[in-house]
């Protein structure tokens, strides 16, 4: 038995563990408020990146050679040789100019339906575009913590949707040995097709989205635009969406999505969205519903002409769970031969019919784990065989 979990907790090893190289970490604050910055984007060539964690640290394999650069929208871009990594990275925020108060009705209409126009044109256009993801999932419940990490296929373009689970296993840290998250008729799994601009995905299907038309925008929305310029000379728009207080009754509770948009200011490109999905539910395990605000961190690159996620994180608590997900795109865009096929409504059974294959686990530099994430990762897991054929459940 204790031979199977310690071969269950190597394989869940990240990859720095096992790849030759140069093993760089460190932290990732913003320079003026000495905050972390999760999810900023790691970058030291070709195949070798990463993003912080929430709690902004990192951890990548160089070469002692390369030049580590580091990026997140609305901060500089910070490069720092490998060999000479500091302990902290200090990112120095976008500044922010108050200038365009006096045009703001003016400036955030034009800028706000080119936006709106060019997400539907890339979805219109390119919304075939896949990519492969590195996945992670944990819940904190009474009972335990539990974690699913995955590699898995979707259509990328505006919004995740189609996602098929590639491998994957499971983890947990509960008192109960037998005891095993249950994600039957949970809605959790599509929590990653959030985006200010959804298409094809029911579970968003029926919210009021900020960009999904200027229509909607202009009847549901607050609108205050600042500008913002980096020391390169590159500017964008910070654009805050927030919901009415006049709203008719029947919109006063509806499902809904706010948040702040940062748009490129030349091209009116979408770069990020951090948003609040308002007046939702979750289900974890049952059919009953827990209400919950659920919150998102996306960004987008335009490496295919497309707005496609580039990652994702989404996370969120009941009055029974908080709960965190995690999306890492670890290739660059390619357009589809063959139709995605979504791998059904219940992630764990994915998951398991999927089953384990460690060769993606040694070849990527997954996202660091937090402490909470270690406990569940080296508790007690389980995984299936890659031919389906047997469990090995400790």
């Amino acid at each position: 038995m204790r031979n199977i979990l310690l071969f269950l907790s190597l394989i869940m090893l990240p990859v720095s563990a096992w790849a030759q190289g140069l093993t760089i970490q460190g932290r990732v604050v913003d320079a003026e408020t000495g905050e972390a910055l999760p999810y900023v984007s790691i970058y030291a060539g070709e195949g070798k990146g990463t993003l912080s964690n929430n709690e902004g640290e990192f951890k990548l394999v160089a070469d002692e050679g390369d030049m580590v650069s580091f990026r997140c929208i609305g901060y500089n871009i910070q490069t720092v040789s490998a060999r000479q990594m500091p302990d902290t990275i200090r990112l120095k925020p976008y500044t922010t100019s108050l200038r365009e108060v006096t045009v703001q009705v003016m400036s955030s209409n034009i800028v706000l339906k080119q936006t709106i126009n060019n997400l539907k044109q890339d979805y219109k256009k390119q919304g075939k575009i896949g990519r492969t993801y590195f996945y992670r999932t944990m819940t904190e419940m009474e009972k335990g913590t539990f974690i699913v990490e995955a590699f898995l296929k979707a259509y990328s373009v505006v919004n995740i949707r189609s996602a098929t689970i590639l491998s994957g296993l499971q983890g947990r840290a509960a008192e109960d040995d037998e005891d095993m998250l249950n994600f039957n008729h949970s809605n959790a799994h599509r929590l990653i097709e959030v985006g200010p601009a959804t298409h094809n995905s029911q579970f968003w299907q029926k919210a009021i989205k900020p960009l999904y038309d200027y229509h909607t925008l202009c009847k549901h929305y607050d609108i205050n635009m600042l500008h913002m310029h980096g020391e390169d000379g590159k500017s964008l728009y910070k654009i805050e969406l927030s919901w009415k207080a006049n709203q008719l009754p029947e919109y006063r509770y509806s499902r809904n999505i706010t948040g702040t948009a940062y748009v490129d200011a030349e091209t009116c490109r979408l770069l990020r969205f951090d948003g609040s999905c308002n007046n939702y539910s979750v289900r974890y395990g049952t059919l009953l519903s827990y209400p919950t605000t659920i919150n998102f961190h996306l960004e987008y690159d335009y490496s295919q002409g497309a707005a496609s996620v580039s990652h994702l994180a989404v996370y969120g608590g009941t009055e029974m769970s908080y709960y965190r997900s995690l999306l890492f795109a670890i290739d660059k865009d390619e357009l589809q031969q063959k139709k995605i096929e979504g791998s059904g409504s219940n992630i764990v059974t994915a998951v398991q019919d999927a089953g384990f294959d460690s060769t993606l686990w040694e070849k990527y530099d997954i996202v660091k784990r937090t402490q909470e994430e270690e406990k569940a990762a080296f508790g007690q897991c389980f995984t299936r065989t890659i031919d389906n054929k047997s469990d090995d459940k400790p």
